[in-house]
């Protein structure tokens, strides 16, 4: 599956969100769902103000709009925003985080954010990575999917792991929709993800 193929079934998984009845084709990505889709993200840290925003423009009806006043580029982790994964991850599968995103101008300039590292990890101490991702670049103020992969490092059990988004590396603001982790398990080449 293609990157484009990808952006293409997220895009069909976040239209269910809204659509009475999925067709086949979002039946068929759902299998690999870990979470239901959402955008109950639990934002935290110090120099952040956060608040629900209805918004049509994006399936699911809304988002939430993070503030990042006073960022600290050396523990961007301090603001993060984060939401349950539901499913069992097995290490070796290749994990797909997939999540919407706008941002908004700041003190008159352009619409950009920066998501420092989009990780899934587990969900108490040690708070080890399962998967890491890099940096995301949130470029403007349409809604659009963005995503990361890579290959599970360990185990979680069942509702053990979380995404953390973290958002405290620079002076912004950004709006966060659905998101969704999907797993495709060990055998997918993952090259066909970029």
């Amino acid at each position: 599956m293609k990157k484009t193929i990808l952006g293409a079934a997220v895009a069909a998984l976040a239209l269910s969100l809204v659509a009475p009845v999925a067709s086949a084709r979002d039946e068929g990505i759902m299998k690999y769902a870990l979470n239901k889709p959402s955008t109950a993200w639990n934002v935290y840290g110090p120099g952040q103000t956060n608040g629900y925003v209805k918004d049509k423009a994006v399936a699911g009806g809304g988002g939430v709009r993070v503030v990042v006043a006073t960022p600290d580029p050396a523990a961007a982790w301090r603001v993060s925003g984060g939401q349950a994964v539901n499913g069992k991850i097995t290490k070796g599968d290749v994990i797909t985080v997939a999540f919407w995103a706008k941002a908004e101008a700041v003190e008159g300039g352009p619409a950009a954010a920066t998501v420092a590292s989009v990780r899934v990890q587990q969900s108490s101490e040690p708070w080890g990575g399962i998967v890491e991702g890099g940096s995301v670049k949130v470029d403007g103020a349409e809604w659009k999917i963005y995503s990361v992969s890579g290959r599970a490092t360990m185990d979680a059990d069942k509702g053990g792991a979380g995404v953390a988004l973290h958002l405290g590396s620079t002076k912004q603001t950004i709006v966060l929709g659905p998101l969704f982790v999907l797993d495709f398990g060990p055998k997918y080449d993952e090259s066909q993800l970029k």
